[in-house]
């Protein structure tokens, strides 16, 4: 199993969901450049030209035969030096992995089907809210540097003769994008395209954070079913209380978070955004062809998710 989306974008929840639900690891995040030893490579890559060297890799961290403890992020006490490795080695020895999750591989889809078999669970948020988070977080995109991270996007995706009829009336999008703000949106969106363009040709669900933030059990019981546990066995904890101590995933249960009914998903990026810049993302979101959002908010004014 592998959960994929763009960073920010609630990956780490919807994992430690999965993981505590079906009793099982999901590995953190193998691409990054604390366990991978081709990460420029890897990062955006459609898999194909890695192959060999990226399935060898990614079995040997599923077989249990790499053991960074970088994997096991999401199931560590923080700092992860601070934990011991006799404790590290009792979770290696003692769980079962059930997959991974990384927020760079969304362009992989085909690859870790066709060569991996992977039950691909793929995870999207608000391109608003990504932005406002990417903002927040500023040592995101430390491992490279931005300026790398687009060099490495255009390259590996821009650039990808696989990609190149879905992108191409997109181009003058890609290639006009100057300041950071309209370069990560950028980025989110074709990276949201191409895999939902992926999804659908093997029939295969797209879970929205909205969903997870607003219907909280349904929506966990659709994912739990869709990867083979009991809908019915979910306890408050699989999805409200995080494993990994250092981030607080609390989602509307706080009167601090009550906002949420007066003024809806704008609270993930006010006062965080200009109102030029939600404009400015927005605009480019549209550009893109790229609906989800609108369709699903205008169907809530309607309906209850099932």
């Amino acid at each position: 199993m592998v959960v994929l989306s763009f960073g920010r974008s609630g990956s780490t929840w919807v994992s430690d969901i999965i993981s505590k639900n079906l009793g099982g690891l999901l590995l953190f995040e193998p691409l990054h450049p604390e366990t991978c030893p081709f990460p420029e490579e890897a990062c955006y890559s459609d898999g194909y030209a890695l192959s060999d060297r990226l399935a060898r890799f990614l079995r040997a961290i599923l077989h249990g035969e790499d053991r960074n403890r970088w994997l096991l992020r999401n199931h560590l006490f923080s700092p992860l030096e601070s934990v011991s490795q006799t404790y590290v080695d009792m979770v290696w020895e003692e769980s079962r992995v059930l997959g991974f999750k990384e927020i760079r591989a969304n362009f992989m889809i085909d690859w870790l089907i066709d060569h991996l078999n992977a039950r691909i669970v793929y995870l999207v948020r608000h391109p608003a809210a990504v932005i406002a988070s990417l903002r927040r977080r500023v040592n995101f995109w430390n491992e490279f540097g931005f300026e790398t991270h687009w060099r490495l996007f255009l390259a590996h995706v821009a650039d990808n003769p696989r990609h190149a009829e879905t992108l191409a009336p997109y181009r003058p999008l890609i290639e006009n994008a100057r300041t950071q703000i309209q370069r990560e949106t950028v980025m989110w969106a074709v990276s949201h395209k191409l895999a939902t363009e992926a999804l659908a040709r093997r029939g295969l669900p797209t879970f929205y954070y909205e969903d997870f933030y607003e219907f909280p059990f349904p929506t966990t019981r659709r994912l739990i079913q869709y990867v083979g546990g009991d809908p019915d066995a979910i306890h408050p904890a699989h999805i409200f209380v995080p494993s990994m101590t250092t981030i607080r995933t609390v989602h509307g249960l706080t009167s601090s978070e009550s906002d949420f009914a007066a003024k809806g998903w704008a609270i993930f990026w006010e006062d965080i955004l200009a109102e030029e810049e939600l404009d400015e993302i927005m605009a480019i979101v549209r550009a893109f062809e790229l609906d989800d959002y609108r369709e699903l908010f205008r169907e809530r004014d309607a309906r209850r998710i099932p």
